[in-house]
C-alpha cells in the first residue's frame, strides 16, 4: 500500500496510523517512567521517559483536535462515511533483525564490563534486553494490528527501546548525570523512528538491516580495541615459591620475618592530604595533629601510579604495575601482598560497605563483609540496572546501610583472633564527585560536607584498635583524589595538557598516607614516594631487612588520561602548567 502525505491527512488514516502510535508510545513512556520511579532508581532514562509522556499528551491533544476538525469536515458531507484505513502490514520472519538495534549498545556495555561478567551472566543480560526490546517491537505491534499500522507501531518500539539502551552511552558522552538534554534525547529518538519508519515505507527493508548489522560490527570492533579480551576469572594461583615475575614475591620468598604483627590497612575514599584540602578551601590541620598525637607518622607527598581506586589499589596489593589477570584480582584478596602473609599464617578481612571491589571475582579473603546480602546486587544485575537507568554510576548497588558496616568493622576490630590477622577496611566517605565528567554545582561543597564525617569515623577506628591492638601496624589511608577541579573526571578530551595544573594532579592522584608504627625503629624501612611503596616498606620492616626497598616501583603515573598526558616522576611533574616543579610544595 503507497502511503502518501494526503493519505494521513483524513480521518480514517489518521486514527490508526497516528493517533493510536501516538497513544502507544505514551503508555510506553508512561508506563516505563512509573515502574522505573517504583523500582529502579530516577535517573536519566525516567525523566527521559517522564517528559516524553507529557510531550505525547500534548501532541496527542493536537492529533484529536484535528481529528475533531475532520470527522466534523466528514459529517457536513452528506453521505460522506468514516471509513478506518489501516494498512495491514505483514510482519516477517526476517524482521527479527531489528533487535541487532537496541542489542548493540548492550553488546558495547558487555564488552566494556567483561571483567565482572561470568559469560552466564552475559547470557542472562542479553537474554532479558532480547525479551524487553521484543516486548515492544514485535509483540505489542502484533496485538494491535487490526487497530494500528504495524509498521509505525514496530518503528516507534524500535526507536523507544534503542533510545533507552543506548542512553547510557549518551549521557556518558554529554556528560549528563541523573537527568540529560531532553531536546538531544527527543532528536535521537526521532531520527531513529524516521529512519527505520521510511526504510520500511520505500520498501528497501534489506538496506535498513544491512546498516544495523554493519553498526553492530563496527561498534563492537571498536569496544573490543579498548578492551582487553574476556576475563572474567580471577587468573591462576600465585604460588610463593615458584613466581618470580614479582619483585616482592622474589625477595621474600620463604623467608619467615623477625616480627609478624597484626596489620590495619584502613582506607578512606578520596582522602587527601592537607596541602590538597586546603586547595578546596578546607583545613584538615586538626585531623592531621589527631594522628600525630596518636603516635602516627605521615607521610605527606605521596601519590599513586593509579587512579581511580582499584587501579590504585590494586597495584597497591600486588606491589607492582601490574595486575597479574583481572584487574580486581588484588582488591578481592588475591594479590602479592595477600599470598604472601597467607604464607606467613595471616588471616586476612576484607571489610567494605559495598561488593564493588569483588564483583565478578569473588572474595578471596578468610572473611569478607559487603553488607547485607539481600541487599547488594551481583554483575548481571547491576549491568540491567545500570542499562534501564540510562547511566554507569559508580554508586549502583551500594547495598549496605553504613551503620551497619561501621557495626560490623567495629565488632571485628573488638574480637581479634590469635593468629596474626591483615585486615584491609575500605569506607566510602569521604567519597569522590560522580565521575560523569561534568561537576555538579556543589561538588567540592559537598566533598567538604563529608570529610569530617570520614574523620569522625577514622577517630573511631583507630581508638577502637589502639584500645585492642597497640602493637599492631595500623595504616591509614586514602586511595586517589576526590576528582573535584577541571570536569571533575579524566580530563584528556576536555582539556589541553597546556591547562592541567598542580591541583588537578593532586586532585586525581595525591593519596593521603599515616602509618603507626609499633616500635622506633622503623625510619630506616619507610621509604615511601607512592602509595605503591607501601607493602614493600611494611615487608622491609617485618623482616628488618632494606634490601626489600629495592623492589619499589618506578614512582610514576601510568594513568596520563586522567591529566590530558602529563605525569608524575619521582615526585616532579611533567608536562602542563608546573612542569618541572614538584607535585606537592608544602614543607612538612
Amino acid at each position: 500500500m503507497k502511503l502518501t502525505i494526503k493519505s494521513y491527512l483524513n480521518i480514517g488514516s489518521i486514527i490508526p496510523n497516528v493517533l493510536i502510535p501516538l497513544l502507544v508510545l505514551a503508555a510506553y513512556s508512561g508506563s516505563f517512567a512509573v515502574l522505573s520511579s517504583r523500582y529502579l532508581v530516577e535517573g536519566i532514562n525516567f525523566y527521559f521517559s517522564f517528559f516524553q509522556f507529557y510531550l505525547l499528551l500534548l501532541i496527542i491533544g493536537l492529533v484529536l483536535s484535528v481529528s475533531v476538525i475532520c470527522l466534523l469536515i466528514n459529517i457536513l458531507k452528506k453521505g460522506k462515511k468514516i471509513k478506518i484505513n489501516n494498512p495491514k502490514e505483514q510482519l516477517n520472519a526476517s524482521d527479527i533483525f531489528l533487535l541487532i538495534l537496541p542489542l548493540t549498545p548492550v553488546f558495547q556495555y558487555l564488552i566494556n564490563n567483561q571483567d565482572i561478567l561470568s559469560i552466564i551472566d552475559i547470557i542472562i543480560v542479553v537474554i532479558f534486553f532480547v525479551i524487553f526490546s521484543s516486548i515492544f517491537i514485535f509483540v505489542i505491534p502484533l496485538l494491535l494490528q487490526n487497530y494500528a499500522s504495524s509498521w509505525t507501531t514496530m518503528a516507534l518500539g524500535l526507536a523507544f527501546t534503542f533510545t533507552i539502551t543506548n542512553m547510557a552511552s549518551l549521557s556518558r558522552n554529554f556528560n549528563w548525570y541523573a537527568s540529560g538534554d531532553f531536546v538531544i534525547q527527543v532528536l535521537f529518538f526521532g531520527f531513529t523512528f524516521l529512519f527505520t519508519w521510511l526504510l520500511y515505507n520505500l520498501r528497501i527493508k534489506n538496506v535498513l538491516f544491512i546498516l544495523i548489522t554493519m553498526n553492530l560490527v563496527v561498534n563492537s570492533f571498536i569496544a573490543f580495541q579498548y578492551s582487553d579480551g574476556f576475563t572474567s576469572d580471577a587468573g591462576d594461583p600465585l604460588p610463593i615459591n615458584l613466581n618470580k615475575d614479582n619483585g616482592l614475591l622474589s625477595i621474600v620468598d620463604e623467608r619467615k620475618p623477625d616480627v609478624v604483627p597484626n596489620i590495619y590497612f584502613l582506607v578512606y575514599e578520596s582522602y587527601v592530604p592537607n596541602e590538597t584540602m586546603l586547595a578546596y578551601g578546607f583545613d584538615n590541620s586538626n585531623q592531621e595533629d589527631y594522628l600525630l598525637g596518636q603516635g602516627f607518622t605521615l607521610y605527606p607527598h605521596t601519590y599513586s601510579v593509579g587512579s581511580p581506586s582499584i587501579e590504585s589499589l590494586s597495584r597497591v596489593f600486588n606491589a607492582s604495575t601490574q595486575y597479574y589477570g583481572n584487574r580486581r584480582r588484588a582488591v578481592s584478596g588475591d594479590g602479592v601482598v595477600h599470598n604472601l602473609l597467607k604464607f606467613l599464617d595471616y588471616k586476612t578481612y576484607g571489610l567494605f560497605p559495598y561488593d564493588h571491589f569483588l564483583i565478578g571475582v569473588g572474595s578471596n579473603y578468610d572473611f569478607a563483609f559487603t553488607g547485607h546480602s539481600d541487599q547488594n546486587m551481583d554483575s548481571k544485575e547491576l549491568m540491567i540496572l545500570a542499562i534501564l537507568l540510562g547511566e554507569f554510576r559508580f554508586d549502583l548497588g551500594f547495598g549496605s546501610s553504613r551503620d551497619y558496616f561501621i557495626e560490623t568493622k567495629q565488632s571485628v576490630f573488638n574480637h581479634l583472633p590469635e593468629s596474626p590477622i591483615f585486615i584491609y577496611m575500605h569506607s566510602d566517605f569521604p567519597g569522590h564527585s560522580q565521575f560523569t565528567g561534568s561537576c555538579r554545582p556543589n561538588e567540592t561543597d559537598l566533598f567538604k560536607d563529608n570529610v569530617p564525617i570520614a574523620n569522625l569515623e577514622m577517630k573511631q577506628d583507630i581508638e577502637i584498635i589502639i584500645a585492642n591492638d597497640p602493637e599492631s601496624i595500623i595504616i591509614v589511608a586514602g586511595d586517589h583524589g576526590p576528582y573535584l577541579t577541571k570536569n571533575c573526571f579524566h580530563t584528556a578530551r576536555a582539556y589541553d595538557i597546556e591547562e592541567i595544573n598542580r591541583l588537578d594532579i593532586q586532585d586525581r592522584f595525591a593519596t593521603f598516607l599515616a602509618i603507626r608504627w609499633p616500635t622506633e625503629n622503623y625510619e630506616e624501612f619507610d621509604d615511601i614516594t607512592v602509595l605503591q611503596d607501601l607493602f614493600p616498606a611494611i615487608f622491609a620492616y617485618m623482616y628488618q631487612d632494606v634490601t626489600i626497598l629495592e623492589t619499589k616501583i618506578d614512582p610514576v603515573i601510568l594513568c596520563t588520561d586522567r591529566i590530558s598526558g602529563a605525569t608524575v616522576k619521582n615526585g616532579i611533574i611533567i608536562g602542563g602548567i608546573n612542569d618541572g616543579e614538584p607535585l606537592f610544595i608544602s614543607d612538612n
